[in-house]
Protein backbone atom coordinates (compact mmCIF):
# COMPACT_ATOMS: atom_id res chain seq x y z
CA UNK A 1 0.00 0.00 0.00
CA UNK A 2 1.52 3.27 -1.48
CA UNK A 3 1.35 5.88 1.95
CA UNK A 4 0.44 9.25 0.51
CA UNK A 5 -1.22 10.89 3.25
CA UNK A 6 -2.79 11.09 6.98
CA UNK A 7 -5.49 8.82 6.47
CA UNK A 8 -3.19 6.34 4.58
CA UNK A 9 -1.41 5.54 7.98
CA UNK A 10 -3.34 6.64 11.09
CA UNK A 11 -5.14 4.23 13.61
CA UNK A 12 -8.67 5.07 13.58
CA UNK A 13 -10.08 6.13 16.87
CA UNK A 14 -12.83 3.12 16.95
CA UNK A 15 -9.16 0.93 17.74
CA UNK A 16 -8.02 3.15 19.99
CA UNK A 17 -8.44 2.49 24.11
CA UNK A 18 -10.89 5.26 25.23
CA UNK A 19 -12.03 6.42 29.03
CA UNK A 20 -14.53 9.41 30.20
CA UNK A 21 -12.69 12.80 31.24
CA UNK A 22 -13.85 11.63 34.72
CA UNK A 23 -12.05 8.46 34.80
CA UNK A 24 -9.28 8.30 37.27
CA UNK A 25 -5.96 7.48 36.25
CA UNK A 26 -6.03 4.07 37.72
CA UNK A 27 -9.11 3.36 35.15
CA UNK A 28 -7.10 4.48 32.54
CA UNK A 29 -3.93 2.42 33.29
CA UNK A 30 -6.50 -0.92 33.05
CA UNK A 31 -8.33 0.44 29.88
CA UNK A 32 -4.41 0.51 28.16
CA UNK A 33 -3.41 -2.69 29.64
CA UNK A 34 -6.70 -4.48 28.20
CA UNK A 35 -6.03 -3.12 24.63
CA UNK A 36 -2.24 -4.04 24.75
CA UNK A 37 -3.74 -7.83 25.39
CA UNK A 38 -5.84 -7.52 22.57
CA UNK A 39 -3.89 -5.94 20.18
CA UNK A 40 -3.28 -7.20 16.75
CA UNK A 41 0.45 -8.69 16.28
CA UNK A 42 2.70 -7.22 14.44
CA UNK A 43 1.20 -3.60 15.31
CA UNK A 44 2.93 -1.93 17.83
CA UNK A 45 0.93 -1.63 21.46
CA UNK A 46 -1.02 1.36 22.16
CA UNK A 47 1.34 3.61 24.30
CA UNK A 48 -1.61 6.31 25.67
CA UNK A 49 -5.13 6.38 26.22
CA UNK A 50 -7.73 8.69 24.11
CA UNK A 51 -10.13 10.67 26.59
CA UNK A 52 -13.70 11.37 25.86
CA UNK A 53 -15.83 14.21 27.44
CA UNK A 54 -18.98 13.80 28.53
CA UNK A 55 -20.53 13.73 24.90
CA UNK A 56 -17.96 11.15 23.58
CA UNK A 57 -15.97 14.08 21.75
CA UNK A 58 -12.27 13.04 21.75
CA UNK A 59 -10.75 16.12 23.80
CA UNK A 60 -6.98 14.36 24.52
CA UNK A 61 -5.00 12.20 25.44
CA UNK A 62 -3.03 10.03 28.36
CA UNK A 63 0.61 8.92 27.71
CA UNK A 64 3.34 8.15 29.43
CA UNK A 65 4.30 11.73 30.30
CA UNK A 66 1.35 12.31 31.72
CA UNK A 67 1.21 9.41 33.54
CA UNK A 68 4.76 10.55 35.03
CA UNK A 69 3.18 13.77 35.85
CA UNK A 70 0.90 12.29 37.75
CA UNK A 71 3.18 11.49 40.33
CA UNK A 72 4.23 15.15 40.65
CA UNK A 73 2.55 17.01 43.62
CA UNK A 74 1.37 20.03 41.50
CA UNK A 75 -0.93 17.51 39.53
CA UNK A 76 -3.02 17.49 43.04
CA UNK A 77 -3.20 21.23 43.87
CA UNK A 78 -4.82 22.13 39.83
CA UNK A 79 -8.06 21.82 41.47
CA UNK A 80 -6.53 24.71 44.45
CA UNK A 81 -5.11 26.97 41.88
CA UNK A 82 -7.38 29.72 41.92
CA UNK A 83 -7.73 29.49 45.55
CA UNK A 84 -4.36 29.75 46.20
CA UNK A 85 -3.85 32.27 43.76
CA UNK A 86 -6.75 34.26 45.71
CA UNK A 87 -4.78 33.93 49.11
CA UNK A 88 -1.66 35.41 47.57
CA UNK A 89 0.24 32.40 47.15
CA UNK A 90 2.50 32.60 43.91
CA UNK A 91 3.74 30.63 41.13
CA UNK A 92 7.68 30.74 43.18
CA UNK A 93 6.64 30.05 46.69
CA UNK A 94 4.52 27.40 45.21
CA UNK A 95 7.13 25.69 43.14
CA UNK A 96 9.03 26.15 46.62
CA UNK A 97 6.83 24.09 48.72
CA UNK A 98 6.67 21.54 46.13
CA UNK A 99 10.36 21.05 45.77
CA UNK A 100 10.32 20.74 49.53
CA UNK A 101 7.25 18.27 49.51
CA UNK A 102 9.12 16.07 46.28
CA UNK A 103 12.37 15.81 48.11
CA UNK A 104 10.05 14.17 51.16
CA UNK A 105 7.90 11.95 49.23
CA UNK A 106 10.69 9.58 47.74
CA UNK A 107 8.71 6.18 47.49
CA UNK A 108 6.78 5.46 44.02
CA UNK A 109 4.31 3.06 45.59
CA UNK A 110 3.29 6.02 47.73
CA UNK A 111 2.89 8.22 44.42
CA UNK A 112 1.46 5.79 42.57
CA UNK A 113 -1.13 4.95 45.11
CA UNK A 114 -1.83 8.86 44.94
CA UNK A 115 -1.91 9.15 41.13
CA UNK A 116 -4.39 6.23 40.93
CA UNK A 117 -7.26 8.04 42.21
CA UNK A 118 -6.48 11.19 40.15
CA UNK A 119 -9.22 12.32 37.54
CA UNK A 120 -7.52 11.99 34.38
CA UNK A 121 -9.06 15.19 33.13
CA UNK A 122 -6.12 17.09 35.17
CA UNK A 123 -3.27 15.22 33.58
CA UNK A 124 -4.51 14.36 30.18
CA UNK A 125 -2.54 16.20 27.05
CA UNK A 126 -5.29 18.42 25.62
CA UNK A 127 -5.87 18.15 21.44
CA UNK A 128 -4.76 21.61 20.37
CA UNK A 129 -3.76 20.75 17.12
CA UNK A 130 -4.99 18.69 14.41
CA UNK A 131 -4.57 17.60 10.79
CA UNK A 132 -6.79 16.35 8.15
CA UNK A 133 -7.44 13.06 6.78
CA UNK A 134 -5.90 13.91 3.23
CA UNK A 135 -3.01 16.16 4.70
CA UNK A 136 -0.05 14.68 2.74
CA UNK A 137 2.71 12.49 4.54
CA UNK A 138 5.06 14.62 4.55
CA UNK A 139 3.34 17.57 6.11
CA UNK A 140 2.42 15.20 8.61
CA UNK A 141 6.48 14.44 9.29
CA UNK A 142 6.55 18.64 9.42
CA UNK A 143 3.89 18.54 11.94
CA UNK A 144 4.74 16.09 14.05
CA UNK A 145 8.25 17.50 14.76
CA UNK A 146 6.94 20.95 14.74
CA UNK A 147 5.00 20.05 17.77
CA UNK A 148 6.99 17.58 19.38
CA UNK A 149 4.41 15.48 20.04
CA UNK A 150 3.92 11.70 19.44
CA UNK A 151 1.11 11.43 17.75
CA UNK A 152 -1.65 13.88 16.06
CA UNK A 153 -4.92 13.81 15.78
CA UNK A 154 -6.51 13.86 12.29
CA UNK A 155 -10.00 14.87 11.35
CA UNK A 156 -12.13 14.29 8.77
CA UNK A 157 -14.43 18.00 8.39
CA UNK A 158 -13.06 18.98 11.70
CA UNK A 159 -14.77 15.22 13.20
CA UNK A 160 -11.92 13.35 14.74
CA UNK A 161 -11.26 10.13 13.06
CA UNK A 162 -7.79 8.90 14.01
CA UNK A 163 -3.79 9.18 15.01
CA UNK A 164 -1.08 9.54 13.38
CA UNK A 165 1.50 7.99 15.74
CA UNK A 166 5.25 8.48 15.75
CA UNK A 167 5.99 4.77 16.36
CA UNK A 168 3.81 4.16 13.06
CA UNK A 169 5.45 7.12 10.86
CA UNK A 170 9.33 5.86 11.85
CA UNK A 171 8.16 2.27 10.54
CA UNK A 172 6.61 3.41 7.45
CA UNK A 173 9.41 5.75 6.82
CA UNK A 174 12.40 3.35 7.57
CA UNK A 175 10.43 1.40 5.04
CA UNK A 176 10.63 3.40 2.59
CA UNK A 177 14.12 4.27 3.00
CA UNK A 178 14.87 0.70 2.73
CA UNK A 179 12.90 0.70 -0.58
CA UNK A 180 14.88 3.68 -2.29
CA UNK A 181 17.56 2.39 -0.61
CA UNK A 182 16.81 -0.89 -2.68
CA UNK A 183 15.85 0.28 -5.71
CA UNK A 184 18.93 2.74 -6.23
CA UNK A 185 21.27 -0.20 -5.42
CA UNK A 186 22.77 1.74 -2.59
CA UNK A 187 24.71 -0.91 -0.15
CA UNK A 188 23.83 -1.67 3.20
Amino acid sequence: MQVNKAEDLMVPINQYPIVDSLATVLDAVIRLEESRRTSESGKQPFQAVLVADKNGKIIGKLGQMALLRALEPRSYVVDDQDALNRAGVGDSIMETALSHYRALQRELPEMCLGAAALPVRFIMIPFKEHIDVATPICEVIHKILEWQTLSVLVTDRDQPVGLVRLVDLGDEVMKQIRQTANSANFED
